[in-house]
């Protein structure tokens, strides 16, 4: 799912995304977003977000961005976009995978930073997200 379809999509000169752009997320930018799925049938499924976080170097620093992910209300679990180098924004990897149970039809997921999602550095919580993938577990 192309997030950009559903949340205005960011203006910054990053490359290698997929669709038509991605949309940032930030302590003041798309704080909260709601994305509406379809899911096909049935089934326990994957869900992780392209994303890139170009904010510090992958070995130090404390610049990850954290979010809730609630589907249809139900909070479901976090999703955490380390960074990725630093000023490596065109650098786009997948988030860590959450397992849901869905069922066939239409659901809403949620995306938002909670007081939860504070990360150790406090000011910088960012990333660019580009599309959500879902995939078929069992």
């Amino acid at each position: 799912i192309e997030l950009e379809d559903s949340v205005k999509a960011a203006d910054h000169p990053y490359k290698g995304f997929t669709g038509k752009g991605f949309i940032e997320i930030s302590t003041t930018v798309n704080t909260h977003i709601e994305i509406p799925l379809t899911i096909d049938e049935d089934g326990l499924y994957a869900i992780d977000i392209r994303y890139a976080n170009g904010n510090g170097p992958t070995n130090t620093e404390n610049k990850c961005a954290i979010r809730t992910v609630n589907i249809d209300s139900a909070k479901t679990r976090v999703l955490v976009f380390p960074q990725r180098g630093k000023e490596e924004w065109s650098n786009w990897g997948y988030s860590n995978a959450m397992q849901v149970s869905l069922t066939k039809g239409s659901h809403l997921l949620t995306i938002s930073l909670e007081d939860a999602n504070a990360n150790m550095n406090e000011l910088i919580n960012q990333a660019m997200l580009d599309h959500i993938r879902i995939t078929k577990i069992k």
